[in-house]
């Protein structure tokens, strides 16, 4: 916690640091911090959770909260499933410093709202096709198959969506 502190304070000025030593403690905490946290750096290894029940817990009520996993477990295989469950970065304690922390975390803020950005367009373009009063559909050029159609083409051609899902375009 003191070398982390250290590098914490060397890459960002007035850093606002809490530590919490258990799962339980760093549940109260995000859940108590109206203002939220820019990241959460996590141990694997607390007293009553670790590894991947850990992260799942944690990624659980943090969505929106980069988390950076801090580890001595070397294991790459481990790591990449640690990303999948929706960590943004896996650092090897052994090898952090301050400059590759601090490249971390913002490397990791920017990522994630990258990645809200997305996600927001996406639910935007989503709401467009479903919510238009046009019909439109989407098939596949190859076999000419429906693969969706909006709510407005079901209501203008009278057919469900899984009777055209089980239609062709000829």
């Amino acid at each position: 916690y003191v070398l982390i502190s250290d590098y914490l304070n060397e890459g960002f000025e007035n850093p606002h640091i809490q530590q919490a030593k258990t799962y339980a403690q760093t549940f109260d905490i995000v859940k108590k911090t109206p203002k939220g946290f820019d990241v959460i750096l996590l141990d694997l290894s607390l007293p009553d959770a670790e590894g991947e029940s850990l992260i799942t817990k944690v990624m659980s009520f943090c969505e929106n909260i980069p988390v950076i996993i801090l580890t001595g477990n070397n294991d790459l295989k481990f790591a990449l499933k640690a990303l999948n469950l929706g960590v943004t970065d896996y650092l090897i304690k052994n090898d952090i410093s301050a400059v590759a922390l601090f490249k971390s975390i913002v490397f990791s803020i920017e990522r994630k709202e990258i990645g809200q950005q997305l996600h927001k367009s996406k639910k935007e373009y989503q709401d467009l096709y479903s919510l238009s009063p046009l019909p439109i559909f989407i098939y596949d050029v190859n076999t000419l198959k429906f693969l969706d159609v909006n709510k407005a083409t079901e209501v203008h051609y009278g057919y469900t969506k899984q009777e055209f899902l089980e239609m062709t375009l000829v």
